[in-house]
């Protein structure tokens, strides 16, 4: 059983390419699934199984059908919509709201200097520490010393860095003033520069998650816009690429030798597991869960914050203790669905989420876009993505970022109607 989610997303992954004769969003989605999935099966048949972030304990875990069937199932729904967008025929992204978008971009520019500001003093220290110890701090419950420092400023600076996640939206921003606008790349990198201040905050706790998720829609970015990249964008990309990717890929070694050299399965052991739970933590999960333990923190965080100032971090140890297994694992988005509000719950949110999709997305073969659409589409487009993991949107500070990219698609989806309407 365990070679199925294998098998079947690699079939979608090939029927996806040869429907359309290229890589687009639907395929780039199902390819990650097809390599998680891979993982998966290679952790059953070689026996990895006996390690961190795994929930099945010995050598035959149960993959059952059902669970199988609702893991490539519900996962599919909520990558399908995604067909719907057809890259290679893109030609244009219209900014209907000019103003209201320098407006933003001068507010995530604010918010990435402040970032800088305050892990300053910190990241060298860290980067050269003991990186094991940092993390350990983290799960401590201890504070980092961005937060610390973070603590002594001013309200309005810790308001700012609550939307710290929001400058993440400077990366398709870089894209459309690039290869749309084709405005110079003195304007445009320092776009680049601000959408990794979510990257630049996780070093503070020798974190790999938002890097790993940087990465991903890096990918998606250059999926979506393939058919409009200029070679000039292609040309710096290939420049910059290379030592970054070599960086990242130091600092990713770097951080999983210090946290996991010292256990039973090793670094490499434990990147095999990181990538390939998902699907097994998922049937545990399916097999496992208390259906009468419904938890909605993680789906409506912000309302949660905001009236019952609670958050999924604040009740993960009380739903550990009740579900009677640690729930802090990787499941897929739809694993965390299940988790929180059964399996019924999620086949509706999974469900709901692929009318949104296909809502925004508005109608089948378009050849341009609004500049609001696309943001929104790069949010919505990250749960499925990242979703290879879990869902990513489980916090008041990271939800922000849906917020401020669902707002900015009502407001320009208003005003490019209302423009539309007046040429006609």
């Amino acid at each position: 059983m365990q070679f199925v989610p294998f098998l079947y997303f690699t079939v979608l992954s090939c029927y996806l390419w040869y429907r359309n004769k290229n890589i687009d969003i639907a395929t780039y989605m199902s390819i990650l699934y097809t390599i998680t999935s891979f993982c998966a099966a290679i952790i059953v048949t070689d026996g990895h199984l006996e390690g961190s972030g795994i929930l099945f304990d010995g050598w035959e875990p149960e993959l059952n059908v059902v669970p199988t069937f609702l893991y490539c199932g519900l996962i599919t729904l909520t990558i399908l919509p995604f067909t719907l967008i057809k890259v290679d025929r893109l030609t244009n992204i219209i900014d209907s709201h000019p103003i209201l978008t320098r407006c933003f971009v001068v507010m995530i520019a604010a918010e990435a200097l402040l970032n800088l500001y305050i892990v300053a003093d910190s990241t060298v220290s860290i980067l050269s520490g003991d990186l094991k110890e940092v993390r350990d701090m983290l799960y401590n419950d201890e504070m980092s010393p961005a937060d610390i420092k973070l603590e002594g400023m001013p309200t309005i600076f810790k308001f700012f860095d609550y939307t710290l996640h929001v400058t993440f939206l400077a990366l398709p921003l870089f894209f459309y003033y690039s290869c749309i606008k084709k405005y110079s790349l003195w304007f445009t990198a320092p776009l680049l520069l601000i959408s990794v201040s979510p990257i630049i905050r996780a070093l503070q706790t020798a974190d790999r998650t938002e890097l790993v998720n940087y990465g991903i829609m890096f990918g998606y970015c250059l999926v979506f816009c393939k058919n409009i990249i200029t070679k000039k964008i292609k040309w710096f990309i290939s420049l910059i690429g290379l030592p970054i990717v070599a960086i990242a890929s130091i600092y990713l070694v770097a951080v999983t030798a210090a946290r996991f050299d010292d256990t039973d399965e090793g670094s490499s052991g434990s990147v095999l597991q990181y990538a390939g739970q998902p699907y097994l933590n998922f049937c545990y999960f399916y097999e496992n869960h208390n259906e009468s333990l419904i938890y909605m923190q993680r789906e409506f965080p912000i309302l949660s914050h905001v009236c019952f100032k609670q958050e999924y971090s604040d009740v993960k140890a009380e739903r550990t203790a009740k579900e009677g297994f640690f729930i802090g694992v990787f499941a897929t988005h739809i694993g965390s669905w299940i988790l929180d509000v059964g399996k019924m719950g999620a086949i509706l949110i999974s469900v709901g989420f692929s009318i949104l999709v296909t809502l925004v997305i508005y109608r089948y073969d378009r050849t341009s876009f609004d500049l609001g659409d696309a943001l929104f589409l790069f949010v919505l487009a990250n749960i499925p993505l990242f979703g290879i993991f879990y869902y990513r949107f489980h916090s008041f500070t990271i939800a922000l970022q849906y917020l401020f990219a669902g707002l900015m698609f009502l407001i320009y989806k208003l005003r490019f109607i209302f423009s539309t309407k007046n040429q006609q």
